[in-house]
């Protein structure tokens, strides 16, 4: 534990008026800033509680051919159900969502779902004024736009708002897809919490198809921030597929760039892979002139007749000069609260040492995959865990504790 703050040295007597006064000064004018302050619900310093995602596949399929339900694991850092007097009846819940595509980490999403909500909340005074357009996600332009570029949302709700407690999470999440397009689809997690709400990624991607696989990719590592030695390099590890001749192209950038879309010279591709081989391994060794920059990854699966897939990491990678180990491609998730005396679950790791039966194009099975769900394929056994460390509570974060490979 840290060593506690030392008293400040008392102020000389012959001073003690001044401060006073001064004091006195401070105190109104915060009372006034308060005053004057936006109103919000009394729970408005409290941390959000976001779901937690237990291993699971980094690749899931949904054959509809076949069964058009799909079934995920949540779990909770603590419950969450004691609700202040002034919030919503439906406050201090989880919904969840399937986005039609992924997005770099930095990515902003809107605080509301609907204008409904934040008119509900404006009523019981949590807000002072309802949110511009930007911030509602129903009918706002970027994601109103569906798989194919054209109309149709990207957005799909999985289901209805659950309360965030064992009893409410213990059976996790059963998606019918049976009215979606045919795609991929991004796992968020979203905490109702007014006036402050919060999305939480699930990381991986569920595609969902009618008996022919699409082009698809997704990453297993890094899914939080990571120290990297530029001469060791990291182990970018991730699950694809598709059908035939489809081509992964794996490349990173600055996270000071502009990430989203494909600005001309932002993106260093570094690895070409045949989605066939189902899991990826790859050794990134990133220039010196990287060193010193924070790196996130993208993937980018295409065939040649289509829109391609374009996946990113959750996490960063951190770039120090010389050749110590860097930090391995696993942690483990956060404890669940729900799952007090279970075995814990490793982390982020690919079968075998990496190697995948390939089986037939498209497929991304392997030999075994611990991580996978019922509902999910077999996937490459690369474990998704929770979202990035800066959106757990410190109990999660003190959890989370990485591990060095050896040189």
């Amino acid at each position: 534990m840290g060593q506690l703050p030392r008293r400040l040295p008392r102020v000389a007597s012959h001073r003690e008026d001044e401060a006073v006064s001064w004091t006195s000064r401070l105190v109104l004018g915060l009372l006034a800033a308060l005053a004057a302050a936006p109103a919000t619900a009394a729970n408005g310093n409290i941390p959000r509680t976001p779901p937690i995602f237990p291993p699971h596949a980094c690749l899931a399929t949904v054959d509809r051919s076949v069964d058009a339900r799909f079934e995920f694991k949540v779990g909770i850092p603590f419950e969450d159900t004691m609700r202040t007097e002034d919030e919503l009846d439906d406050s201090r819940t989880f919904e969840f969502f399937a986005l039609c595509r992924d997005d770099p980490p930095a990515t902003a999403f809107p605080n509301w779902i609907d204008l409904e909500d934040a008119e509900r909340a404006l009523a019981v005074g949590n807000i002072d004024a309802l949110p511009a357009a930007a911030d509602v996600l129903a009918g706002a332009a970027r994601w109103a736009i569906g798989h194919d570029g054209g109309e149709g949302s990207c957005v799909h709700s999985m289901g209805p708002r659950i309360p965030i407690s064992c009893d409410a999470t213990q059976d996790g999440v059963a998606w019918d897809t049976t009215g979606v397009p045919a795609g991929n689809y991004a796992i968020h997690g979203y905490t109702f919490a007014p006036a402050d709400n919060e999305w939480t990624p699930r990381t991986g991607v569920v595609q969902v198809h009618d008996g022919t696989p699409l082009p698809v990719a997704a990453f297993a590592s890094p899914v939080y921030d990571a120290t990297v030695y530029q001469q060791s390099g990291y182990r970018v590890q991730g699950c694809m597929g598709g059908p035939a001749r489809t081509v992964v192209t794996l490349a990173w950038a600055s996270i000071a760039a502009e990430l989203d879309g494909d600005v001309p010279g932002v993106w260093t591709d570094f690895a070409e892979l045949d989605a066939a081989d189902a899991a990826f391994d790859v050794l990134l060794v990133p220039p010196q002139s990287a060193i010193y920059e924070g790196l996130v990854m993208r993937a980018t699966a295409e065939d040649g007749a289509g829109h391609p897939w374009v996946a990113y990491s959750r996490g960063y990678l951190t770039i120090y000069p010389g050749d110590d180990p860097s930090d391995e491609p696993e942690i483990p998730p956060g404890p669940d609260h729900c799952a007090v005396g279970e075995e814990p679950t490793a982390g982020l790791e690919l079968d075998g040492g990496g190697d995948a039966s390939s089986g037939e194009a498209g497929d991304a099975s392997t030999s075994a995959d611990p991580g996978a769900r019922e509902g999910e394929s077999d996937g490459c056994g690369c474990d998704a865990g929770p979202r990035g460390a800066n959106a757990l509570p410190l109990v999660v974060l003190l959890a989370l504790r990485r591990r060095n490979v050896p040189k």
